[in-house]
Parts: C-alpha cells; sequence; structure tokens
C-alpha cells in the first residue's frame, strides 16, 4: 500500500472547492487551493477562513484547533502548484472544453503516480481522463456539496482508471471521514441520476403553479431533510445551468 499523500492541491475555489479544500485540511493535508483570478480565489480563501472562525466561535473547534488546520491551506494563481501534490482534485465549472484543458495540464505537471481526481457531477471522466495522457491515475472523487459537512462520495471507475487509482481514491475519502461508493461512467454517476428524475418533477409543479415553499415541505415531510429547491440554492444554481448548457441547452 502507499503512504498517504500530504499535501493537496484543489483547482477552482468556488464553494465546492472551497469545501474540499476543508476536508483534507480537517485531515491533516496541507493544501493549495488554485483558481485563474486574484478575486475567487481571494473570495473562497475568506471564505474557508470565516468558516473556521464560526466553528471556533460556537466551540465546535477549539481556536487553536481552527487556527492550525486554517494554516495548513494557501492559495497560488498557477497549475504550477501542482507538482508537490501527492493528490489533486478538480473542482472548476463544468465546462467540457475547460475541464478537458485541465487535464491536459495535470497529465504534464502533477508528479508520477499522483491521483488525478475530478469532481464533475456529469460530465465524461472517459473523456477527462484522456486528455490528461495518464488515463491511469484519473478517477472521479464526486463530492456532494457542501463538500465539508456531506459524508457521501462517488468514486468514479473511469475505463482506465488503475486498480491502484481506485484504492487509493477510496482510501482518501476513508482518510477525509467520507462514506466511498464506487460508481461507473454514465450521466450524473448515481446521486444526481436519481435526482434529475426528481429535479424534472419539481420543474412541472413550478410550471403547474406549485411554490417553492410547498413542494420542499411535501419533501421534507416525506421525511427528507432538505427540500430539492433548498438543496439546488445552498449548491448554487449556476451549477445546474452549466451542466445543462453542456447538454446544448440554452439555458
Amino acid at each position: 500500500a502507499t503512504e498517504p499523500p500530504r499535501r493537496a492541491a484543489v483547482i477552482g475555489a468556488g464553494l465546492m472547492g472551497s469545501g474540499i479544500a476543508m476536508c483534507l485540511a480537517n485531515a491533516g493535508l496541507a493544501v493549495t487551493l488554485i483558481d485563474t483570478a486574484a478575486a475567487p480565489l481571494d473570495r473562497g480563501l475568506s471564505g474557508i477562513a470565516k468558516q473556521y472562525q464560526r466553528m471556533a466561535a460556537s466551540g465546535r473547534l477549539k481556536a487553536d484547533e481552527a487556527a492550525a488546520i486554517l494554516s495548513r491551506i494557501s492559495g497560488k494563481l498557477t497549475l504550477r502548484a501542482v507538482p508537490d501534490a501527492g493528490v489533486v482534485s478538480e473542482a472548476a465549472p463544468e465546462t467540457p472544453a475547460l475541464n478537458q484543458d485541465i487535464f491536459r495540464a495535470l497529465g504534464r505537471l502533477a508528479k508520477p503516480g499522483a491521483l488525478l481526481a475530478t469532481n464533475t457531477s456529469t460530465l465524461d471522466v472517459d473523456q477527462i481522463a484522456a486528455a490528461s495522457g495518464r488515463a491511469a491515475d484519473v478517477v472521479g472523487l464526486h463530492f456532494f456539496s457542501p463538500a465539508h459537512v456531506m459524508r457521501a462520495v462517488e468514486v468514479v471507475r473511469g475505463a482506465q482508471s488503475s486498480a491502484a487509482a481506485i484504492a487509493r481514491a477510496v482510501r482518501l475519502a476513508r482518510m477525509l471521514g467520507k462514506l466511498a461508493a464506487i460508481v461507473g461512467v454514465c450521466d450524473g454517476f448515481v446521486a444526481n441520476r436519481m435526482m434529475g428524475r426528481r429535479s424534472r418533477q419539481v420543474d412541472r409543479l413550478l410550471l403547474e403553479g406549485a411554490s417553492p415553499r410547498q413542494i420542499d415541505k411535501a419533501t421534507t415531510d416525506f421525511g427528507f431533510p432538505m427540500g430539492p429547491l433548498a438543496v439546488g440554492d445552498l449548491a448554487g444554481l449556476d451549477v445546474a445551468q452549466k451542466v445543462r448548457q453542456s447538454r446544448g441547452q440554452i439555458f
């Protein structure tokens, strides 16, 4: 068995990338959060700092523990920060050309044997892996939002993913305190494929005149902890929009 990674890189400083960075730092890894522009990177790092400040203020973490975890997270504006990382998690917007461009760069820059993981929820992991030129190292590692709270993670086995890469991804998920489910490559994997059916019905109900409050109440009354529209607000409506646009829809 390979020793666990000590350093990680997360590409994309949005809600998902920031949450993944927190997961990794909580588990003791030194994390470099990478974005292409200073403004989103600063927002991501500032948001992470506020989360740990809230945890310390509420007593969920001691102040020195929160400070120690936060000290493990740094920011960079270039992918040239990835060669030190034993695991690289990509959490960029769901756009096929962008994701493939990132993995093309990771194929050149990441150190040999590094685990290259995409957090995509709908894009073709095999196409992303092929772009890297080292598909055996590539897996899907799909977290759920907010990543530092939700326990489940889908480990997506691509056609060329090596057994070693899958094993490392599962071990990493367990190291993060997550419940890993190994799934295959398909649209939406398991969780989002199921939720997609529900989302279509929610859209129909909205078009027929039901209010968001009514729909969410029916869902929580049934036993779900959150309604589907509240979940959409939490995850970000832009995420679903980019997924639709990647399928050729206008909106």
